[in-house]
């Protein structure tokens, strides 16, 4: 196995994303950690070749440089198996999301890491799924659709950050479902 993503591979990876994204496309490292979470997660497997597109906004980019193109598939190949990984320790397992500074200190943003968990359910094509874990899905779903944008306009952000630990128990609840194992 190839060894982790490290900071400077991560923030390439991310550069990638930006230089080569769209209106379409993941756009950070926290949406993409999101989107391999849920494919982690999903009962169905789906292979680079149809997750890749899904990245990028539905086709792989035109890249300037063909090193570019290498780079970029290695990249979103390792880290892929990063989160897999990760996910194996379910328990220590915590979602890359992004933080900024609030009034009160640091605040935790789940919009981008949650869009790209239900991207990677959208690809997986997850099935429906029983009362609790459709709970679990609803969970994330609420910061990752824009259908939940009014309702999240009017929630408090003491609101929000309260729904971080229930975030992070659904990702584990849904994987255990569908891994029981684990």
């Amino acid at each position: 196995m190839l060894p982790r993503l490290n900071e400077k591979e991560l923030a390439r990876l991310e550069d990638f994303l930006i230089t080569y994204g769209n209106d379409f496309s993941v756009l950070n490292l926290a949406e993409l950690n999101g989107f391999f979470t849920a494919l982690a997660s999903s009962p169905v497997t789906v292979t680079p070749e149809h997750w890749l597109p899904a990245v990028s906004g539905g086709k792989v980019p035109k890249f300037k440089r063909p090193d570019h193109q290498e780079a970029y598939t290695a990249l979103m190949l390792r880290y892929s198996n990063d989160v897999t990984a990760e996910l194996a320790d379910l328990d220590a397992f915590e979602p890359l999301f992004e933080e900024s500074e609030g009034e009160e200190g640091p605040v935790v943003i789940l919009e981008e890491w949650c869009f790209g968990y239900m991207r990677g359910t959208q690809i997986a094509q997850w099935a429906e799924l029983p009362p609790q874990q459709d709970a679990l899905l609803k969970v994330i779903s609420l910061h990752g659709l824009e259908d939940n944008f009014e309702l999240l306009d009017q929630m408090s952000e003491a609101d929000i950050q309260a729904c971080v630990p229930h975030v992070i128990e659904a990702v584990r609840g849904l994987y255990r479902h569908h891994y029981p194992q684990a």
